[in-house]
């Protein structure tokens, strides 16, 4: 299971909040630009991902926006062909757990980085560079 569409880049899910909230004005247009170039050119996010900008978006930031729009912008991501969902497994589940235990890593975090690991995908755009540095198969990029 290796998605190697050009080597797409997993896009975490704080790149997709700060491309719809504006609060922070710098890292609103750095992860616009990202956001747009995954539309036009395609790029790799978990449904885990998709679930917690979801909450995020229309709960815990300063300007939420609406429980439509955000459903929209999620709907949109789901059904385009750019966007390529991958979704854990038991096998992720019980990589992720041990991560968790043995490199210390944030339980949600390490769920997506086994995600990846069995997924085969080597990049991750991401702010939280801290915990998916632990890992030597993985590239955490922050735009930042």
């Amino acid at each position: 299971m290796n998605y190697t569409k050009g080597n797409l880049p997993l896009i975490d899910t704080n790149i997709l909040v700060y491309a719809y909230d504006q609060i922070d004005e710098r890292k609103h247009k750095i992860s616009n630009e990202i956001v747009k170039k995954a539309w036009e050119d395609g790029t790799l996010i978990t449904l885990q991902n998709l679930c917690e900008f979801f909450i995020v978006i229309t709960k815990k930031v300063e300007k939420p926006v609406s429980v439509k729009q955000a459903r929209e912008i999620v709907e949109d991501i789901l059904s385009s062909e750019e966007w390529i969902i991958i979704d854990r497994t038991e096998e992720s589940q019980k990589k992720a757990m041990k991560l968790n235990q043995e490199k210390r890593i944030h339980f949600w975090d390490a769920l997506i980085i086994a995600s990846m690991i069995e997924y085969g995908i080597k990049e991750i755009i991401t702010e939280n560079v801290s915990n998916f540095s632990k890992i030597k198969s993985i590239k955490p990029i922050n735009p930042y």
